[in-house]
């Protein structure tokens, strides 16, 4: 019997709070990804996830509600930072593949812009309106508020694009220092614009790093550009009064970064990073090179969206099990391993839910 069907045990939110605070836990908290997942589910536009607030927040909460997951909405999507420069961006429409904002216009388009382009107010900038509304929804429901606060790497590749700034690497590389200071500097401004009006110790900032992995740049890449930057700003974040754990989804394959990341500030006052890794970083290389941290995943995507019922279960149950296995007790989280897609049999989603039932207890 799940902790939502009897009282005796502890239910998903309190298990996540456990986890986060270095406290007991009689069990594995299930977290659902799946923002697309979640409009479908609704019946609303995936636009809608991101342009209104209102009804993301509800469609994720009661999605979540509905499959057992933790009851914690977000508003976060990974193409920030061009919009919020000054370029555009298109919402996801229901004939489209995606299910996440898309870049149609780059604030910077050659070197020399990079220089003349100036930090937006952290208050009106692009999406930040919208996700400082959805916060003001998250406290009213007593769930937990969150910023995006992004990889700066990440973000300020969206500012002229991922193959540029890689080229600028090397070819230009004030050009490319500059974009990096410039979506630091950003990024500690709207944490900030947060934490003062939320008050300290009660938001989470979310970073998600896809464009560092070692599909795009090398270990020894990372370790020159991105770890000193990340080590100042996620350094920063902690500084300003943000909740004591940092969110980090090291998306896709980090395997030769991992040994660089645990030189990342991830947590204030002995408190736990959340990790969550791509299905290519196994639990256990996880859990070896982060055994203080909270590990969250992996579950691959592919197989929730394409997978049967039984194939999914059987994922689940192996990410489970490998999570009680390699973490410390009270150092997992289930979930999968990157945004769940929009055309998701609801079935499968389900499936994840009852292997959390069937094996996600401790003894």
């Amino acid at each position: 019997m799940s902790g939502n069907q009897n009282r005796n045990y502890m239910t998903q939110e309190e298990r996540l709070a456990a986890i986060c605070n270095r406290e007991e836990t009689d069990g594995i908290p299930f977290v659902h990804k799946g923002y697309g997942f979640c409009a479908k589910n609704y019946g609303i536009r995936k636009a809608d996830i991101y342009t209104n607030p209102e009804l993301s927040y509800n469609a994720q909460m009661l999605t979540m509600e509905q499959y057992g997951a933790v009851k914690e909405p977000f508003y976060t999507f990974v193409s920030y930072g061009a919009l919020e420069f000054g370029g555009a961006i298109a919402y996801p429409d229901e004939k489209s593949y995606t299910a996440s904002p898309s870049i149609t216009s780059r604030p910077v388009n050659n070197p020399e812009d990079i220089f003349t382009i100036e930090l937006p107010d952290p208050v009106t900038a692009g999406c930040v309106p919208m996700m400082m509304e959805f916060a003001d929804l998250q406290e009213k429901n007593n769930t937990q508020i969150a910023v995006i606060c992004g990889s700066p790497f990440t973000h300020a590749a969206n500012l002229c694009g991922v193959d540029k700034f890689l080229m600028w690497l090397i070819t230009e590389p004030e050009a490319f220092k500059k974009a990096l200071q410039l979506m630091s500097d950003h990024i500690l401004q709207v944490v900030q614009y947060f934490v003062e009006t939320f008050g300290e110790n009660r938001v989470l900032a979310r970073c998600a790093a896809p464009t560092e992995s070692n599909k795009l740049i090398s270990p020894q890449q990372f370790e020159e550009y991105v770890l000193p930057v990340h080590r100042k700003v996620y350094g920063g974040v902690l500084e300003l009064g943000v909740k004591k754990n940092l969110y980090f989804h090291i998306c896709s394959d980090h395997n030769k970064n991992l040994s660089h990341w645990q030189k990342v500030p991830m947590g204030r006052d002995g408190a736990p990073g959340i990790l969550s890794f791509g299905h290519e970083i196994e639990i256990q290389t996880a859990a070896e090179y982060f055994p203080d941290h909270i590990i969250a995943g992996n579950i691959e995507p592919r197989i929730v969206a394409r997978g049967t019922p039984e194939e999914v279960y059987e994922a689940s149950r192996k990410c489970i099990l490998d999570g009680k296995k390699y973490c410390k007790r009270g150092h997992y989280i289930f979930m999968a391993g990157c945004e769940l897609p929009y055309n998701v049999p609801p079935v499968n989603v389900y499936m994840m839910k009852k292997a959390v039932e069937d094996f996600g207890m401790y003894e």
